[in-house]
């Protein structure tokens, strides 16, 4: 589906932050940013995911569609042209950024995208170890592209996560609503699978 707005500065134009979009961020300086450009009701349950991840070790950032309907079709802004500023900030004055995003086909899986062959690798194992059907991105969306916004850091490599919508029914129950609060046993394996690699020392020094 075709975003209905180029840039932020269209969008923002005529949706409206605190009736339409919010920006949050927990305000946290490190080397590593883990962010929700899709976040709140434009794919359900990558905000919670991303600022799981995230806990208090991490910067993170999600913009978060709180439409009552039809977010994705008004806020959805492709990854190659999200410009909204203070993420596009707290991207670049990361060394590492973490995208978290939700695909829509109902399989269990999640690819594992971006510029970063190393971190991509060791993500894609330590998922697998951990029983998710995980896999390298080899789709258009696989986030390789250098304008993609995990890849707007200071070492031009980032990783970024498509989730697809049957695995986050099974790590946030009633997916559908803008607010997810109540998460699962899959949800919480999942982000220490993903936190277990961000956290190691070798991880923190690249």
């Amino acid at each position: 589906m075709k975003d209905t707005y180029k840039d932020f500065k269209s969008l923002s134009a005529v949706e409206k932050e605190g009736k339409d979009f919010r920006i949050w961020s927990n305000n946290i300086k490190s080397r590593i940013a883990i962010v929700a450009p899709h976040g709140g009701g434009i794919e359900p349950g990558t905000s919670e995911i991303a600022k799981s991840i995230a806990g208090d070790d991490f910067a993170c950032y999600s913009f978060e569609g709180i439409k009552s309907r039809e977010n994705k079709k008004y806020l959805h802004l492709t990854s190659t042209n999200f410009d909204e500023p203070e993420g596009v900030k707290i991207c670049n004055r990361s060394d590492i950024v973490l995208a978290v995003h939700g695909a829509e086909k109902n399989d269990d899986f999640v690819y594992v995208g971006g510029r970063n062959q190393g971190l991509k690798n060791r993500i894609i194992q330590k998922l697998k170890n951990d029983g998710f059907n995980a896999t390298e991105d080899t789709t258009h969306h696989s986030g390789r592209n250098a304008e993609n916004i995990c890849n707007r850091c200071k070492s031009m490599g980032g990783l970024q996560l498509e989730i697809s919508k049957g695995l986050r029914k099974k790590m946030l129950k009633e997916l559908n609503r803008n607010d997810q609060k109540s998460t699962t046993q899959v949800f919480d394996k999942f982000v220490q699978s993903i936190r277990s690699v961000l956290c190691e020392d070798a991880v923190k020094r690249l």
